[in-house]
């Protein structure tokens, strides 16, 4: 439940852990097997494809969800989370990202801390994101891609997009704040990019200021993947004029106790 010395030494220079085969074949199916409930809810957490109307992704289920519920308190999820953030942790955000074969759309390149410190009042990037994989991720279905490193220093710098207001503009496909072809080129500079692939049950760790994005899903699967952003109790959200809804960020720092069989508690 704990990384090892050389996973950290791995984690703190790149910004990023996979972890391949994290979850057990029948866990994953125990999960996909949810799938059809939490994304036939409509509700503002569900948000759709411009255009073709499919689910993009849904936000804050582990809420409402006993199966998703039980798996934020996973102790293979929490105990990791504590040992890097050296606090104790809560879930700041949930979020099942639906890529559809042929039809999920791009996420452009951005850092989740620059949305998670100037929409919910995040004060240090103090919190990291495991994303589970509930198909295999390949080359060709919009694997996410990341810059390693790039979590080191300063945020990028980046532009506006023109009359982006509300919550709703920091989920589509193009970002309220993006990061330009200059500044990427800038912040992988002799550097490289990379595309963590694996089978479902997979699981990427990855640090809130790393620079990453997706490409759309060129294939006939689906690339569907779990994302739990865990935050330090001690790096609490400030209070912002307009704040994001409960599902988008929470504001309610309860440290989480950890659980070891993925069911419903």
């Amino acid at each position: 439940m704990r990384l090892t010395d050389q996973q950290l030494s791995e984690y703190e220079r790149d910004g990023f852990l996979l972890l391949p085969g994290y979850f057990s074949a029948d866990e994953v199916a125990l999960l996909r097997s949810e799938l059809p409930t939490v994304f036939g809810i409509d509700s503002p957490a569900l948000i759709r494809e411009a255009g073709s109307g499919v689910v993009r992704g849904v936000h804050g289920v582990h809420e409402t969800n006993p199966v998703f519920g039980a798996l934020v308190r996973q102790a293979r999820l929490v105990e990791p989370a504590r040992q890097l953030l050296d606090d104790e942790v809560y879930v700041h955000q949930f979020k099942i990202n639906a890529k559809l074969a042929l039809i999920g759309d791009v996420w452009e390149w951005h850092q989740d801390f620059r949305f998670w410190h100037s929409e919910d009042g995040m004060p240090e990037p103090r919190a990291l994101t495991f994303g589970l994989f509930l198909d295999e991720v390949d080359e060709f279905n919009g694997p996410l891609m990341l810059v390693p490193g790039s979590h080191h220093g300063e945020l990028a710098e980046v532009t506006r997009q023109p009359g982006a207001e509300g919550w709703a503009s920091t989920l589509t496909s193009s970002l309220k704040y993006q990061v330009g072809a200059e500044t990427l080129a800038r912040t992988i500079g002799d550097g490289t990019i990379v595309a963590p692939k694996g089978p479902a049950g997979s699981v990427l760790l990855f640090h809130s200021k790393i620079l990453h994005g997706s490409a759309p899903n060129m294939s006939p699967r689906n690339r569907t993947i779990v994302l739990t952003t865990y935050n330090s109790v001690s790096n609490a959200l400030a209070d912002v004029p307009e704040p994001r809804p409960e599902f988008l960020a929470s504001r309610r720092p309860v440290p989480l106790t950890p659980a070891d069989a993925l069911a419903p508690v």
